[in-house]
This record gives C-alpha cells, structure tokens and sequence, in this order.
C-alpha cells in the first residue's frame, strides 16, 4: 500500500532450510486437472433446510468463526439443530457453497453421536448421494451393523445408526487421543469413494480434499449460526477409523474429521473486531 513504511525486521526461523518434501511437487504435478468436458451432474431436488432461529448476517458469521478448542463436554445438542447441520451438507441446486461446485458427491459422513437429544449415542452414518448404500453396506465387513434410520430422522436424510452405545472412548483413539473428539456433541470422519475417484483422473484426489473443504466450511458456519461451534481434525489414525468400520483395500478412505458441540472460552485471549488496526486509517481515507 502506497505510504506505508516498514519498520522492524522479520525473524529468521530456520537458519539452514534443510527440509525439503519433494512428494509434494510430485502430488502437485501429478494431480493438475487438465481440460476436461463439463460436469453434468445436478444435485437431486431435496426440501428446504429446517429453519434457523438466528438472524446474524453471513458476513458476520464468517468473520466471527473460529475453531474450537474446548468443549464443556456437558451440553447435549438440540435433535432438529443435529439434523439441520447434517442435511446443510448434502448439495441442493442453487445453494451456497454446492453451486460452485456441481459434482457428484463422493465423500460421506462416519459420526460418533456423543451427546444429541433423543439420540442413543454411537456409530451413525450420513450418505451424501444415492445408490450408494448397498456399496458401502458390503464393504463393512461387519455382521453386527445394523444399518437402521432413526425415530424422527427427515426422511429424505439417509441417515443411520450402525451401533448403540457409547464411543467417546473409540472416537479419542481415532483421533490421535485428544479428547476434543468426544467431548463435543458429536465427531466425525469424512470417508471418501477413494479408488472409484482416481480411475478417472488422478486430479480427482485434489477434488476429494475440495469436497472435505466445502463440507468443512458449511459445518463451522451452520455450528456458529446454532450458537455453538466446530473445529476440524488434521490427527486421526486412518487405519484404526478403516478397522473400526470393517474396511479393507484403498477402495474408501478417511479424508479428514471435524467435530462440533458447545466450546469453553480462554478468557485470558482478546477478541477484537475484524481489521479493528485499519478501522481509523479507513474512516481517513474516505
């Protein structure tokens, strides 16, 4: 910006730059999308979202996001707000973020239900297209799954519980130990159709993290805009998520987890609003 003098000088934080991954460039290089013909696949006509008691606006809801790093690990999560954020994540026509990205869906949602109301705790799953429950029904190789919808559960949201009972303990092992995985409302994992993807291109892989992403997004603003909160998950055991659902082989796969539930504040952090160190250079300049 024209007029601004630099002052100070910047810490050196690694002297000898010695830490190359050159797997990255080779991932980059290998999964560029090259032109291709235009996708034609449309979200399938769904009913609208329940509605939200909030009146903040987007804008406010995005600048005010944050991720979470506590939970009260008491709170239990209101069912329609639990069933509001997970059908916000199934694509619907015209609706942000899914029109920017109109591809059919291939990552689905492995919940570990801590604490909803009118909710037995356990190991749900949300399928986000489909057809695609007799696949997934066979690549759990697991006889004790029970595959069963819910009382109260909207009818188009293919939503189902494997196993009652509780998986707070299940869910921290998954996720590296933390205990921000069970003391929320819920966690998850974002398992993706890995190998039915790639056989199309190996840019499909940069695609499955875009999905994760969108999906991601959609859970931090639906969390905030309910009062509570979310955060993803980058430390989680792939192998130990693929064994707990009976998976074997590379045809699914675990992408990246989130949680959500009611957080703790630091009350030793300061919030200030948005760009509040520009707030007085703007109002000059107007």
């Amino acid at each position: 910006m024209a007029g601004i003098k630099w002052v100070g000088r910047a810490n050196v934080l690694d002297s000898q730059h010695n830490y190359e991954w050159s797997i990255i460039d080779n991932v980059l290089e290998a999964t560029i999308k090259p032109t291709t013909e235009k996708m034609n696949w449309f979200a399938p006509p769904l009913p609208p979202l329940l509605p939200l008691s909030c009146t903040s606006h987007a804008a406010d809801l995005i600048r005010q996001r944050r991720s979470t790093q506590l939970f009260d690990a008491q709170t239990s999560l209101n069912l329609k707000v639990f069933y509001r954020l997970l059908d916000s994540t199934l694509p619907r026509k015209g609706i942000v973020p899914w029109d920017t990205f109109q591809r059919l869906p291939r990552i689905h949602l492995v919940l570990f239900v801590h604490r909803v109301q009118g909710l037995s705790p356990g190991l749900y799953i949300l399928l986000r297209r489909e057809g695609i429950k007799e696949n997934l029904h066979a690549a759990f190789q697991h006889e004790h799954f029970d595959w069963l919808k819910p009382i109260h559960c909207p009818e188009s949201l293919p939503f189902y519980q494997l196993v009652s009972g509780d998986a707070k303990t299940v869910a921290e092992q998954i996720f590296c130990n933390q205990e921000i995985a069970s003391e929320g409302a819920f966690s998850l994992g974002m398992l993706a159709e890995f190998e039915n993807s790639l056989k199309n291109g190996a840019w499909h892989y940069r695609q499955l993290f875009w999905e994760a992403g969108l999906i991601g997004q959609v859970l931090y603003l639906e969390a905030e805009a309910a009062g509570i909160r979310g955060t993803g998950i980058g430390c989680f055991f792939d192998d130990a998520f693929h064994t707990m659902l009976g998976l074997t082989g590379t045809n699914y796969q675990s992408m990246y987890h989130f949680t959500v539930g009611t957080p703790l504040y630091d009350k030793r952090l300061q919030t200030l609003p948005p760009y509040v160190h520009l707030q007085g250079r703007m109002r000059k300049t107007r």
